[in-house]
């Protein structure tokens, strides 16, 4: 399963879907293939964007920048937030996942960032079962730059100081 999504534009809804034998059948039984199509002018400018030149080096650039935000976030973090454990630095993606010390609520500190001027998201919703501690969830993604970053960070760095036990 894959996107343009998040490669291209939010609004540019296009991803495809590749299955076979079993997983196939239960798609097909379920109906995800046969009733999710995407119009055909929608399509053929997909096909057009990712048959360009230039979309290698988009990808490229934007892989290039995304390392760049991880790496401010993760640096940041390590420097003014210690105590927020970061178990895993992901290769890719959007975001970063930090561990809570023990005794500090999701709730409480996101309330507090909102209240410092950072949006974090709590970690709960994305756990299928119960968490073994609290996260947040901190997207580098959708800010103007890496100054942005690090403000975000001596922010965070507040609210944490609000709300520790």
């Amino acid at each position: 399963m894959c996107s343009l999504t998040k490669a291209t534009a939010p609004s540019f809804r296009v991803s495809a879907l590749a299955a076979r034998g079993p997983v196939l059948e239960r798609l097909r039984a379920i109906q995800v293939v046969d009733t999710f199509f995407v119009p055909r002018p929608l399509q053929e400018a997909a096909l057009e964007l990712v048959g360009s030149p230039a979309w290698p080096r988009h990808l490229r650039t934007v892989a290039a920048e995304l390392r760049a935000r991880r790496d401010t976030m993760t640096a940041a973090l390590r420097l003014h937030l210690p105590e927020l454990s970061l178990p895993h630095v992901p290769s890719g993606g959007y975001h970063l996942w930090v561990r809570l010390p023990e005794g500090v609520s999701e709730a409480a500190l996101t309330a507090a960032a909102l209240r410092a001027g950072v949006a974090v998201t709590p970690g709960r919703p994305y756990f299928s079962a119960e968490p073994p501690a609290g996260h947040l969830r901190l997207s580098f993604a959708a800010v103007a730059g890496t100054g942005e970053i690090t403000e975000g960070v001596r922010r965070l760095r507040t609210a944490c100081e609000e709300v520790r036990p």
